[in-house]
């Protein structure tokens, strides 16, 4: 039952969120539309930053549920690296919220994918390091930490997602030969 309320006032906040004008403080609107008083979205969300941060784990399981599909299609650690890579930054591009919140109130946004990334990069690697374990015991790269590989894969994508670059991360193939490159430094060809 708990639950049930609490995705139901993420649901109200995900439209409030979407609606609002930058910076607008949304408890009261988010009761009205969940059916709910603010006590009760306080008690099971908490404020305004605790209600982005449940925004993101709920719509980053949601994408791990996708992607999980999509990473097993292959064996090789490198080939799942890659299309994890151009998944993720391709869901987060057709993210109406975050596209939203990117364009209009960066400053709110920003530190969930920089300086305070460690809530998102932790879930990132509680979702995506059985996957490199797997990888590891199946006999790719038998001395690496899957944590720092999943890692630098989360601050990758973060880093595609916000910050401008030379590669058009909205053309899927050219993201995925950019992270091809990106792998291939140092090694001989």
């Amino acid at each position: 039952m708990a639950d049930d309320l609490r995705d139901r006032i993420l649901a109200a906040a995900e439209a409030c969120l979407l609606e609002s004008a930058p910076g607008a403080r949304i408890h009261a609107a988010i009761a009205e539309r969940a059916g709910v008083s603010r006590p009760t979205v306080y008690k099971h969300v908490g404020d305004q930053d605790a209600i982005v941060m449940a925004l993101l784990k709920r719509d980053m399981a949601r994408m791990y549920a996708v992607a999980e599909a999509e990473i097993t299609k292959t064996t090789s650690l490198r080939d799942r690296f890659i299309d994890m890579t151009v998944f993720v930054v391709g869901y987060a591009r057709d993210h109406a919220l975050l596209r939203k919140a990117l364009r209009e109130e960066p400053g709110s946004v920003l530190p969930w994918f920089t300086v305070n990334a460690e809530p998102v990069i932790e879930l990132g690697i509680e979702l995506f390091s059985p996957h490199v374990k797997q990888s590891i015991a199946d006999g790719q790269f038998p001395d690496v930490d899957p944590r720092v590989i999943v890692e630098w894969c989360c601050r990758l994508i973060l880093s595609l997602i916000t910050t401008p670059g030379t590669v058009e991360i909205g053309d899927p193939e050219r993201l995925r030969r950019y992270i091809a490159d990106l792998l291939d430094i140092g090694v001989p060809r």
